[in-house]
């Protein structure tokens, strides 16, 4: 890989991946303050309605907005960007009220079948969420899309520990987390960070009613509802099955459910993340006839996931119960220690999809993408309906996710190898298992040593451990060339100069 694009891949992959752990952390910080004051059924319940929400909001734009994605970078003044953003702005805001209404109106319906009136909360909130997380939205994306990336990640950063932030100064004040707590909390959250997005928006495009007419509603949407339906199917595929284990089981079993599954699949916000600089950089490199360059980084990519992934899943196996136990409590750790190494195993081959992906949007195969999803969404849904109904147990939905990711890599591997050399390394995966085994069997010793006791120093140094263990073990086994070992190097050398 030649040093230029080495360095942007180096680059911008590591500011994206720091920027998602700490968005993803908000999940394993919220998990304890819930559950351990409220317990479970209140945090089953968030997760559900927090669900329900996000559905909601995700279709609300039935496809419009894609011209301002894709025209709003190269918008030469002002003018221009005025009419690309408002007429979408006005038709979503319509759709989100119209969508709130029927919520409202389906909120008994909702109440009885998917939370069985296992919790309560004001019917209020929810168009309140709805109107101020769309303003919050609409700002971010605005300085996603005009090129002010370093505001994004403002934006996108303080939104999650807002959220926290008030529902602690919340329970300091009132003593009290209830559902409407949790939401309002996030909801006043997107209000602050929405006023001085607007603010900004004001100042440069003004603000004034702007509509699609007919036609042009008609071509954004033909263009956009793919990418709506994308969303879809890909929300069956990672959130259905709570819905499946509350209709089947109950709201609380969710909340038994959903730590090990948040546990579990902590290590996808590395892929999710390349995500967002990866396909620019093979994009650029493809376009400019650098084709090699382009499959290098696609492999390098991979071989850094399956490197992180591998232990990931070894260290759940030995150090599930313990986290969870204090992460929430004794009860959800009995129950749900299982769903995180299955878990796991499935992020590593979700992992894997996404990061394959990239190539078939290089491609132009968004289709191949949306088969994947609705192939595997649909085996989802077909797969827990009948298992949960005969097996009533939530490991049943951690193995359905496990399968459905793994069919998934079958067939996108076999569609990205048809046009893009893939190489997934084998000999690199067989030395990070041997390598990770080493490390599993030092802190499964560890923890029989130790007489299975819980301490948040004991984990810790457990962990510190096994990472050590792990590292030294793949430079033992020689799992990295002396290029890559010279290259990084460089990098070091290089960063740190240039902090000088």
């Amino acid at each position: 890989m030649s040093q230029s694009y080495s360095r942007s891949f180096i680059k911008d992959n590591a500011i994206v991946i720091v920027g998602h752990a700490l968005v993803y952390m908000k999940g394993i910080i919220l998990m304890p303050i819930i559950i351990k004051t409220v317990g479970v059924t209140i945090y089953g319940g968030f997760v559900l309605f927090s669900s329900i929400l996000g559905v909601v909001f995700g279709i609300s734009s039935f496809g419009t907005g894609f011209k301002v994605k894709r025209f709003m970078p190269a918008a030469k003044d002002m003018v221009a960007r005025s009419a690309l953003f408002y007429p979408q702005f006005f038709f979503q805001m319509f759709s989100i009220l119209f969508l709130s209404l029927l919520l409202i109106l389906l909120d008994r319906q909702i109440n009885i079948y998917i939370f069985k009136n296992e919790i309560s909360y004001s019917v209020l909130i929810i168009p309140l969420f709805l109107v101020l997380y769309f303003l919050y939205s609409q700002g971010s994306d605005y300085f996603r899309y005009t090129s002010r990336v370093h505001y994004m990640t403002v934006t996108t950063l303080c939104f999650p520990y807002i959220h926290i932030g008030l529902i602690l100064l919340i329970f300091y004040c009132y003593h009290i987390i209830t559902i409407d707590v949790l939401v309002l909390s996030q909801t006043f959250s997107a209000f602050l960070i929405a006023v001085p997005c607007f603010w900004v928006i004001f100042s440069e495009i003004g603000g004034k009613f702007s509509f699609y007419n007919f036609k042009e509603l008609v071509s954004d949407i033909k263009i956009g509802f793919p990418l709506v339906l994308n969303y879809i199917v890909d929300f069956i595929l990672a959130g259905s099955d709570r819905y499946f284990i509350a209709s089947y089981l109950t709201v609380s079993a969710v909340g038994y459910y959903n730590p090990g599954y948040v546990l579990g699949s902590l290590i996808v916000f590395i892929p999710k993340a390349m995500g967002t600089a990866v396909p620019q950089l093979l994009s650029k490199a493809v376009d400019s006839g650098n084709e090699d360059e382009a499959q290098r980084m696609l492999n390098y990519a991979l071989k850094i996931f399956l490197l992180l992934a591998i232990p990931f899943i070894f260290g759940s196996m030995i150090l599930s119960k313990p986290i969870l136990t204090i992460l929430a409590n004794s009860e959800v750790a009995e129950n749900a220690y299982l769903i995180t190494p299955i878990v796991a195993l499935g992020t590593l081959f979700y992992g894997l999809n996404l990061i394959l992906s990239n190539a078939l949007f290089v491609r132009l195969k968004t289709f191949a993408m949306l088969k994947m999803n609705l192939f595997a969404s649909g085996f989802n849904l077909l797969a827990n309906l009948i298992l949960l109904y005969f097996f009533r147990s939530i490991i049943v939905a951690a193995i359905t996710t496990f399968l459905s990711y793994f069919l998934v890599f079958i067939y996108i591997n076999k569609i990205v190898r048809e046009d893009w050399p893939v190489d997934f390394q084998p000999v690199l995966i067989g030395k990070s298992i041997l390598a990770s085994l080493i490390m599993a069997a030092l802190l499964f010793w560890i923890s029989f040593k130790s007489g299975g006791g819980v301490s948040i120093g004991l984990l810790a140094g457990e962990v510190a451990l096994g990472i050590i263990i792990y590292v030294i073990c793949l430079f033992v086994l020689r799992t990295f060339t002396a290029s890559e070992l010279r290259f990084v190097k460089g990098m070091v050398c290089y960063g740190s100069k240039s902090k000088i």
